[in-house]
């Protein structure tokens, strides 16, 4: 059986897509399938912005980097708004016919499609509707893999089902191990020249999901027991893949395992970023995390208040926070915080207290990347409103994407609320960073500003 794995546009091409590389290794390592991979976002994005990928190689200067990513990222956002309009009018995206032949669906016995992002499903409904015209069976997985688009295919997920969904059409399953050393996971289908990068960054993931699971806004982490991947499999997978920047793309990372990692990245001269909880067990290690290859950390943060801090269940402490940002920017790590304002019951008092937070330690914080709070199916405050001063939830159709969530609150600020308040105050939040705004959508750029 053949099989074809595809990743559709649109997000930024600045980094090898992990999904189709996991997937495919998961896979081969547990059924006898021929596969391959076509990264289609990479494919629009060289031929729709062809300057970008020549001019990224040609910048001497960190400003002259930053500089190309903010003109990309406004042109871009023009272009995905405009496709994604056509998508919803019944429309062909650009570039369609193009890049529909490249999938070649009458080579495959079966195309999977891998939705990350919200944004991908558009493309991937256009794609889709005309696969399913040629009658060519497609299955759909990956967290946004919801909404309309699985009506123009099957849903798998999780790996039992995926599993099972080959070995009824006779595919003949393996005895391996997904994380034996001499398994390690490769992404030579990935050529650098598809990337809008000036090097290669590799994402890397080296656990199954957060070990953590509390964050009552969250659900961002896998329905899975907590596990570990094997810290050769990790070593071998860096070294087969000759990594020289990697982005760690976990939820979270216990102590014990970044000492692990930085024990690996060290003889093998690998840079890294991670995301983490500002916890206090992690004070004491930032020089010796530095001395093996952390750079960046995206911290979350999420307030400056402990009240909304405990209703969210962070499990961290106002005075902890400070002192690890101290303690990560005297190492040489930057800081990158994630600050989510408006969750339910924050005050105007609330919110101002975090910018003054922010203010307070500005000298150990570079880039802040704010949100506001937005409620999601599956997180606690969904499940247990009333504990959140949830009032009402509603829930409104769209043409492609799951329903939109709405919601009322007993006191504090609403979203539109938050959002006035943060355009007064967004000046307050721009003095303070040090690396350029636009990197807040391409976290692992920051490994290359430099």
């Amino acid at each position: 059986m053949k099989l074809l794995l595809v990743y559709p546009p649109f997000c930024t091409p600045t980094i090898l897509p992990y999904s189709l590389a996991s997937l495919k290794h998961f896979l081969k390592t547990n059924l006898d399938l021929e596969i391959d991979v076509l990264d289609l976002n990479a494919e629009f994005h060289k031929r729709k912005f062809a300057q970008y990928y020549k001019r990224v190689h040609e910048t001497k200067t960190k400003e002259e980097y930053a500089k190309l990513f903010q003109e990309f990222e406004k042109e871009s956002r023009e272009v995905y708004a405009k496709n994604n309009k056509a998508v919803v009018h019944g429309e062909n995206p650009e570039y369609f016919q193009e890049i529909f032949s490249l999938i070649h669906s009458n080579k495959y016995d079966c195309i999977a499609f891998s939705l990350v992002y919200n944004s991908q499903c558009f493309y991937a409904t256009a794609l889709l509707k005309e696969l399913q015209k040629q009658n060519v069976t497609c299955i759909l997985g990956g967290p946004a893999a919801k909404g309309k688009t699985l009506g123009y295919g099957t849903l798998l997920d999780s790996e039992q089902k995926t599993l099972d969904f080959f070995t009824e059409k006779g595919v003949q399953k393996k005895q391996a191990n997904f994380y034996a050393a001499d398994n390690p996971l490769d992404f030579s289908d990935f050529s650098q020249e598809n990337y809008l990068s000036k090097e290669r960054i590799l994402p890397l993931k080296t656990s199954s999901t957060c070990f953590y699971k509390q964050c009552t806004f969250c659900t961002h982490f896998a329905l899975v027991p907590y596990k570990e991947y094997e810290t050769a499999w990790l070593e071998n997978t860096l070294k087969k893949n000759n990594a020289k920047y990697v982005f760690i793309i976990d939820d979270m990372i216990a102590k014990e395992r970044l000492l692990v990692l930085s024990q690996i990245c060290k003889p093998l001269q690998v840079e890294w970023a991670c995301q983490l909880r500002p916890t206090s067990d992690l004070l004491g290690i930032s020089k010796e995390l530095y001395s093996g290859g952390l750079r960046s950390v995206s911290w979350g943060v999420e307030s400056g208040c402990q009240r909304i801090l405990d209703l969210m269940k962070k499990g961290t402490e106002i005075q902890a926070v400070q002192d690890v940002l101290k303690e990560s920017h005297e190492a040489g790590v930057q800081n990158i915080l994630y600050i989510m304002f408006a969750f339910p019951t924050e005050t105007k008092e609330e919110y101002m207290e975090t910018i003054e937070f922010l203010e307070k330690n500005k000298e150990h914080i570079d880039l802040v990347c704010t949100s506001i709070f937005g409620l999601q199916r599956g997180a606690k405050a969904f499940d247990s409103p009333k504990d959140y001063g949830i009032l009402e939830i509603k829930e409104s159709t769209r043409t492609i994407l799951q329903g939109n969530v709405t919601y009322v609150v007993s006191q504090g600020l609403g979203n539109e609320e938050a959002r006035i308040l943060q355009k007064k105050v967004q000046h307050r939040i721009d003095r303070i960073n040090k690396i350029p705004k636009v990197f807040k959508c391409s976290r692992e750029q920051v490994l290359l500003y430099k």
